[in-house]
Formats: C-alpha cells, sequence, structure tokens
C-alpha cells in the first residue's frame, strides 16, 4: 500500500480503528505524510489544530448523521474526485469543486458525502470531539431522503 520510499511508517487511533499513515522527512524541518485508505485521520498536530484526510469510505459514502462542533469552524477542500457538502437543518447540497477551501462555521449542522476516489484535507482545532460537538441521526437512506 505504501511506497518503499516511504520513511516512517505511523499508526493513530482514530474513529475507533487503527489506520495507517506514512511519514517521511526529506529534509530538516519537513514532514511529508501521506495516506491511502478510507475515512478519517488525524495526520498532522500543531498545537491548536490539527490536518486529516479525509478519503471515501463507508463512513462518507452513506452517512447517517449530521454534526455540529460548537468550539470551531471546519475547514474542508476536496483534492480530487467527487463530494458533497450537506449544510444546515434543511440539509442544502453544496457540491464541492477541488481546490476550493470550505469554510464551515461553528455551531453548523453539516456532513460530507463522498464518492469512490474522493480525497479531501479537513483542518479544524486538535481538541474537536463527541465532548464538543453534537450528532442529530437520520434514517439511513439517499441524500434526497429527509426526517
Amino acid at each position: 500500500m505504501h511506497s518503499a520510499r516511504c520513511g516512517i511508517k505511523c499508526r493513530f487511533d482514530t474513529i475507533r480503528a487503527m489506520e495507517e499513515i506514512c511519514k517521511d522527512s526529506p529534509a530538516s524541518g519537513l514532514d511529508v505524510v501521506s495516506y491511502d485508505g478510507g475515512n478519517y485521520i488525524r495526520a498532522v498536530e500543531h498545537g491548536e489544530w490539527c490536518v486529516a484526510f479525509l478519503n471515501h469510505g463507508d463512513r462518507f459514502a452513506a452517512p447517517v448523521y449530521m454534526e455540529r462542533h460548537n468550539g470551531t469552524d471546519e475547514v474542508f477542500v476536496l483534492l480530487a474526485g467527487e463530494a458533497t457538502l450537506l449544510i444546515g437543518e434543511d440539509r442544502k447540497e453544496v457540491k464541492m469543486s477541488a481546490g476550493k477551501i470550505y469554510n464551515v462555521h461553528k455551531g453548523t449542522w453539516h456532513q460530507i458525502v463522498t464518492k469512490p476516489g474522493a480525497r479531501c484535507l479537513v483542518v479544524e482545532k486538535s481538541d474537536t470531539s463527541e465532548a464538543n460537538s453534537e450528532r442529530r441521526e437520520f434514517k439511513r437512506c439517499s441524500m434526497e431522503c429527509r426526517p
């Protein structure tokens, strides 16, 4: 899964599953991090902020809840593939374009839906967790279905 050029293989416990990222340091003062797996994994944490990979996986193909973070905005950047953000209580569909920054404001209900091949970056505060976020579950159905 990872190339032979990968320097250090790191393991992080996230979303209740162990996932593997690849971290290489080709020069002093520089880390290069990659991740080819599915779903969400925090890759870089620095002080109050973290950057995570969010790649297509079961969790984002047919999500079953909306969430909102009460202590931070959450930034999404689509790198490749297709993804749609569901925003607000009415789940307004916002089709993402690669290379644009999507800043979901603190306290806004949201969810991301991905298609196979989608790769995103997520930036949020390091302490973002279930303790300072809320989830609202809905029926497992297509994005057109509303509770």
